[in-house]
């Protein structure tokens, strides 16, 4: 027996379905497409116009598989997309400066020349763009084509969420301003510490931080500080505000401020050879207290908000 057009495409459509739901989708769409020829027929359709249109308005059988199966075919879909975009904006402004950042940090250490080191922390920052556009990428596609981890989103928005959300968290504005401004500072230490403009007798150039300090590599702890408290800031955003990340966030501020303040009290985190060959000796003492000051304001202002937003939340 020849098959027909309706057998055809009942089969290209069941080719694409679990086989449990093959039995009972077959038995259904068979009756669908009956009732459409049926209801042409009736209005004086030839028969075979009759199942070509019934076919027609039921459209690809791609499709049409995929929307009994509840699989898109999209790879992020509109439900998804605005955390996917704001995920992308906050990833790539706070992870990829500080990459950056870090990489000439490290080039200089390592005694690089100024073009290798550039090389090197331009492309260190393109991989870590790239493997954020991956793989978040990649996590939303197959949270959109899990139905059960697609339901479990944090946010739904409603008419109150304008409300809400600042109790939930930080902003993401208030999350991207933040980590830019401190790469920002971050990048030009480096530069005012490695380029200049202050330089020696012999032409070498002095940098605003003490040299021993420098050279030993602590600074790296402030990269990875800074890169922790991104993830605390955007987890709490998206996953809501508690007395955990109050907690985090509370550690991270005190192993941030303490040992910056206790270095610049001692003297032994600002350089005064250049402020010196500045033409501005007292200078290291003014910027070490504004240093003490603003830091410790910062961090005791965000320690307390910290709690105050959990507090908030419960």
């Amino acid at each position: 027996m020849t098959p027909t057009l309706t057998d055809r495409y009942v089969a290209a459509t069941l080719r694409r379905l679990p086989a449990r739901q093959r039995p009972d989708i077959d038995t259904e769409l068979r009756a669908l497409i009956a009732d459409a020829v049926d209801g042409r027929e009736e209005a004086g359709v030839p028969a075979a116009d009759a199942e070509v249109q019934a076919l027609t308005e039921l459209g690809d059988p791609v499709r049409l598989a995929a929307s009994y199966a509840d699989r898109p075919l999209h790879l992020i879909g509109p439900a998804l997309f605005v955390d996917y975009t704001r995920l992308m904006i906050v990833a790539l402004s706070t992870v990829v400066p500080l990459v950056l950042v870090g990489v000439a940090f490290v080039g200089v250490q390592a005694g690089d020349g100024i073009l290798a080191t550039t090389r090197d922390a331009g492309l260190a920052a393109l991989v870590a763009a790239f493997h954020i556009l991956f793989w978040s990428t990649a996590l939303f596609a197959v949270i959109e084509r899990l139905p059960a981890l697609r339901a479990r989103r944090t946010q739904q928005w409603s008419p109150l969420a304008r409300a809400a959300l600042p109790e939930r968290g930080l902003d993401p504005v208030t999350i991207i301003a933040g980590t830019s401004v401190a790469a920002v500072i971050a990048a030009a230490l480096v530069i005012l510490q490695t380029v200049g403009p202050v330089f020696d007798a012999g032409g070498a150039p002095i940098g605003p931080i003490e040299p021993s300090l420098w050279n030993s590599g602590a600074l790296l702890l402030v990269w990875f500080l800074a890169v922790a408290s991104i993830g605390t800031a955007f987890a709490g955003h998206y996953t809501g505000w508690g007395y955990p990340q109050a907690i985090a966030n509370a550690v991270l501020n005190v192993l941030f401020a303490v040992p910056v303040i206790v270095l610049t009290l001692s003297g032994s985190f600002l350089n005064p050879d250049f402020f010196a060959a500045s033409g501005w000796p007292d200078g290291v003492g003014v910027v070490g207290w504004v240093i003490v000051i603003v830091i410790g304001l910062l961090s005791f202002t965000d320690f307390v908000d910290g709690f105050a937003r959990a507090r908030r939340t419960r």
